[in-house]
C-alpha cells in the first residue's frame, strides 16, 4: 500500500507584483500597449475625463436596463437585487481605513514640517510644486496615463539600478548637508561680527 505524499503547495506569486516588475512580460506588455492605445485615442478625438466618466455611466446603465427587461420578458419575474446592497462591516472597514489613511497623512505632514531635515522639507515642497504644474498642464487621464507608465517603468529600473541611486542619493544628500552647514556657519559668523560691531558702537557712545 503506497504511502500518501503530501506537498506544500507552492506559494502564489503576486500578480500585481509580477505585472510592475515584468516577470509576467506579456500581460505587462498587454497593459501597456492597451493604455497606450486608449490614451492616443482619447487625446486625438479631445474626449474629456467628464465625457469620459459620462459615456461609462451611459453604458452600464443601458447594460443594467436591458438586463433587467431581458429578464422581465423571459422569465416574468422581477430582477433579484437583495445581492446588491452594501453590507455594514465594508462599510465600517472603509471608514476605518479612511480614518487612518488620513492620520497616517496628518502625522507625516507634521514630521515633514516640524520634525524633518531640511533636505527632507525642500525635496518635498518640490514634489508639490511639480505635482502643481503637471496638473496645470495635464488632464486627467493624461496624469493617469503617465502614473501607469511609471508604475511599469519605475519599480523596475529600481530593482535593477536601486543600489546605484540610492548611493548618488546619499552623496547629493551628503553635500547639500555640507553646503547647508557651511552656509549656516558663515551665517552665524556674520552675526557675531555684528552683534561686537554693535557692542563697540556703544561703549564709544558711553
Amino acid at each position: 500500500m503506497a504511502n500518501d505524499v503530501t506537498k506544500d503547495p507552492s506559494p502564489k506569486s503576486d500578480i500585481v507584483e509580477d505585472i510592475y516588475l515584468w516577470r509576467r512580460k506579456k500581460l505587462a506588455f498587454s497593459i501597456l500597449s492597451v493604455s497606450t492605445s486608449t490614451w492616443i485615442l482619447l487625446n486625438f478625438y479631445g474626449f474629456t475625463t467628464i465625457t469620459i466618466i459620462s459615456w461609462i455611466g451611459i453604458a452600464l446603465v443601458s447594460m443594467v436596463f436591458l438586463w433587467g427587461s431581458l429578464l422581465r420578458l423571459l422569465s416574468k419575474v422581477e430582477p433579484e437585487l437583495s445581492g446588491l446592497e452594501v453590507s455594514e462591516d465594508f462599510v465600517v472597514e472603509t471608514m476605518r481605513s479612511c480614518r487612518m489613511l488620513m492620520e497616517e497623512m496628518v502625522r507625516w505632514m507634521f514630521r515633514v514640517g516640524a520634525e524633518s531635515e531640511w533636505f527632507v522639507f525642500a525635496r518635498t515642497v518640490l514634489g508639490f510644486w511639480v505635482l502643481s504644474r503637471i496638473g496645470n498642464l495635464l488632464d486627467f487621464h493624461t496624469c493617469l496615463f503617465i502614473g501607469l507608465v511609471m508604475g511599469l517603468t519605475v519599480p523596475k529600473l529600481w530593482e535593477k539600478y536601486g543600489d546605484q541611486i540610492q548611493k548618488q542619493l546619499g552623496s547629493l544628500k551628503d553635500k547639500s548637508k555640507g553646503a547647508h552647514n557651511t552656509t549656516h556657519e558663515k551665517i552665524l559668523l556674520m552675526k557675531n561680527k555684528l552683534q561686537h560691531g554693535t557692542e563697540e558702537k556703544v561703549r564709544k557712545s558711553e
